[in-house]
């Protein structure tokens, strides 16, 4: 390793190793290999995320890759997903040791090999499967679905999470789980069913504070499942190059290091999370936006930061329903729903520097710096986005994300015995929502779209 590679991975991966990683590990080779019968769109997008999440951690990657037009939204222009999957890679880690090939030959001794498709080797480490909404990895190669493309989106993406989680796992001597996961249904393994949605995500107007990880995952999916409306991304935040670990729509150069050296301008956040679906950003911060006094009435808010008392403000906006996501240092990611008088706040949920009400689980992470609240992995991120997007999938006023009493989903990707875990938080004298009477002047003047789930009407 050069000087330069030296440098850029001691900037780039301090959170990654606050999650108990070790550098042996991380430039142990990873091959992911994608058949010529894979050239499906739901096979492009879980191919160009997996290695998008694999060149955030991983310093040696090794692709085998048809030379088909790409049908998939890549992070970088290109006329074929295997120029698509270079490009992605080096784009995130210029100082990648990347190798490529026509055929599965030449494998590098002691890779994890990934395979996509069934026209492959029978002994690669673990195959990516989809069928709908569900997602899987297994020993096996796994035959693909003959019904309509756009179905098996959310079960692509899927399975794409679970791939990275596994490889990073396998990278670290964990052995291979078979894993079937459905963020829409939230099941999993024998109970995972194949339901499903197809985009675009429709629900009018909507504000997303925060451009972190979890924000630029949502949009990241967004992207490929499709959205309409206006959306807003407020955040104040420029670009890091640690924020490259996880940021599934970050590079290098957003970062200020082109050709992994800090010789470039940082760009903000919110306009790179905002680009990928043709958003609109706003790079100031939440309390100082010059629109939050007399912007517009937003139908969804999404409260994705966690600093500068945030939680608490977007608690007291008086929505009818608030959801969010979130990854936590004991490898969970999770999804939250807040409707007003019958589930706590935000701000309850989650207070200021300090982690989930849920009891701590045993899992691998092992943070040095507990005053970091945003060390992640690229695949919890990535997860905890697409729950987010799965949510927005799904709300309606009589499904069962609205209507249950379940408030907090989490999804435990250290891959144990038992995969979901939820939760019922109910709202104990909330100190920040409005009171009941303020709501209903509020939706009377502003009427929203999803104003009837409050309560309140």
């Amino acid at each position: 390793m050069n000087d330069t590679a030296r440098r850029f991975y001691a900037e780039r991966d301090a959170r990654t190793l606050q999650y108990g990683a070790n550098a042996t590990a991380l430039a142990r080779p990873i091959a992911v290999l994608v058949a010529t019968d894979a050239t499906s769109r739901p096979a492009q997008v879980a191919a160009l995320a997996l290695v998008n999440m694999l060149a955030r951690v991983h310093r040696r990657i090794h692709l085998v890759v048809p030379t088909d037009d790409l049908r998939a939204r890549a992070l970088v222009d290109a006329p074929t997903l295997a120029d698509a999957m270079v490009a992605t890679v080096t784009s995130i880690n210029p100082v990648l040791a990347l190798t490529t090939a026509r055929t599965p030959t030449s494998i590098p001794a002691d890779a994890i090999t990934i395979g996509i498709g069934t026209e492959l080797p029978q002994q690669l480490d673990f195959y990516l499967g989809w069928h709908g909404g569900r997602g899987e990895i297994a020993t096996a190669p796994c035959p693909a679905s003959s019904t309509t493309e756009e179905e098996h989106l959310l079960g692509a993406a899927t399975a794409a999470c679970l791939a990275a989680t596994m490889a990073f796992r396998a990278a670290h001597g964990n052995a291979v789980r078979p894993t079937r996961l459905n963020p829409l249904e939230r099941t999993a393994d024998a109970d995972a069913g194949t339901t499903s949605r197809t985009g675009p995500v429709d629900v009018g107007n909507v504000l997303v504070v925060g451009a972190g990880a979890v924000s630029q995952a949502l949009f990241y999916w967004l992207r490929e499942i499709g959205v309409v409306g206006q959306w807003d991304v407020v955040d104040g935040d420029l670009a890091e190059l640690h924020n490259t670990n996880r940021c599934l729509g970050m590079t290098a150069d957003d970062a200020g290091w082109p050709n992994a050296l800090p010789h470039g301008e940082p760009r903000h956040k919110a306009i790179i999370t905002a680009e990928l679906t043709g958003a609109q950003p706003h790079p100031h911060w939440y309390d100082t936006w010059p629109n939050l006094a007399d912007g517009p009435r937003y139908d969804i808010v999404l409260p994705l930061a966690n600093e500068r008392d945030v939680r608490a403000q977007i608690a007291a906006l008086g929505q009818p329903v608030l959801l969010h996501a979130s990854t936590s240092s004991n490898w969970t990611a999770e999804l939250h729903r807040h409707i007003p008088d019958r589930d706590d706040c935000p701000a309850c949920r989650i207070p200021t520097a300090q982690t989930s009400s849920f009891l701590c689980g045993t899992g691998p992470a092992n943070p040095t710096n507990p005053g970091s609240p945003d060390a992640a992995l690229p695949f919890l991120s990535a997860t905890a986005g697409l729950l987010l997007a799965a949510s927005l999938l799904e709300i309606q006023k009589e499904s069962q994300l609205i209507t249950g009493r379940q408030n907090h989903w989490r999804l435990h990707l250290e891959l144990g015995h038992r995969l979901w875990q939820s939760a019922i938080h109910l709202n104990n004298g909330c100190p920040h929502a409005l009171p009941p009477a303020a709501r209903q002047i509020l939706h009377a003047s502003a009427p929203g779209r999803w104003g009837s789930i409050d309560p309140a009407v």
